[in-house]
Parts: C-alpha cells; structure tokens; sequence
C-alpha cells in the first residue's frame, strides 16, 4: 500500500511496535467489507463506559469513505483519527497527534490497517495496529494486544452470519 504521512509523533526514546493478525473467513470479501466498512459495527457494539463516533454526512450513514473522522473514547483511552485510504481490499485509519492508551507517556497508537485477501474457499482478515510504545510498556503492550485482538476473527463470523441470514 502507498505509505501515508502519520499524523501521530513518535517521541523520543519511544519503540515502534506494529501488531499483525490474520483471521480466517468463509465469507466473501464483498461481505467482509460490507462489515468491516458499515459505523454500525463499532458503534452498536462498544461496552460501557467506552464509545466509538464517526462525524459522517447522509452518504456515510452506511460505509466508511476516506477522511471520515472517528473518535474511540474511554477511560484511559483517547484515540481520534481519519479514515484514509479505502480499495475494495484494504482500509486504514491515521490517528492523530495526541491519541493514547492507558497514557500519552505509555502508548501512541498512529495507525489501524485491514486487508482482505481472497484465496478460493475462504478469506484471509490481516489486520495491524502501529503504535508508539515506551520501552518500559513494550512486553506489556504486545501481551495485551495479543489478547484484545484474539476474539476479533470469532466476532467477525459471527456477525457476518448474522447479517446474511
């Protein structure tokens, strides 16, 4: 994919740390997408106290287009951002300079990818977070990531299911 200018710093001292997983999918990618692509499936699917907003028009209601701007909010939490690049196999989201977990000092992220590759009977999900990391949170931040992101492939199905039926 063509390499976009970050809209988050990376201070000093702080490790790049790119977080990669792929997920396996019956489903077409035109489904995936369709999915992937829809504010509702983040924005109906969020736990108290933490709150996903997209600011889009009349045409956006239904799917993400380029510079569509998100928010991710809760407690120890603060990630705003635009979508930036859509082709009808990958989609990024660019957060902003001032974008945190847990702490501004701890970690930045500064990039959410997915791609989608078709290969036959099923489809491959990749999807990678970017992310500016103090050395001493590095391990901590990798561990987490590993179990945050482990149940996204089963919601993803699940939910692809549901919307078909």
């Amino acid at each position: 994919m063509e390499t976009q200018q970050a809209l988050q710093i990376k201070p000093p001292k702080f490790k790049t740390h790119i977080f990669t997983k792929e997920y396996e999918s019956p489903y077409q990618e035109s489904q995936i997408w369709n999915w992937l692509n829809d504010p509702k499936t983040f924005i109906d699917n969020q736990t108290w106290p933490f709150r996903v907003e997209f600011l889009l028009n009349d045409k956006q209601q239904h799917e993400f287009e380029t510079g569509v701007l998100n928010t991710h909010h809760g407690p120890l939490l603060s990630l705003a951002g635009e979508i930036g690049e859509v082709t009808p196999h990958y989609r990024d989201l660019l957060y902003y300079y001032g974008s945190y977990v847990f702490s501004f000092r701890l970690v930045r992220p500064f990039r959410l990818e997915f791609w989608t590759e078709d290969k036959g009977d099923k489809r491959t999900v990749k999807m990678q977070l970017s992310s500016y990391v103090s050395p001493t949170f590095y391990n901590f931040w990798n561990w987490g990531q590993n179990i945050f992101w482990s149940r996204f492939g089963k919601w993803m199905n699940k939910s692809i299911k549901k919307r078909i039926k």
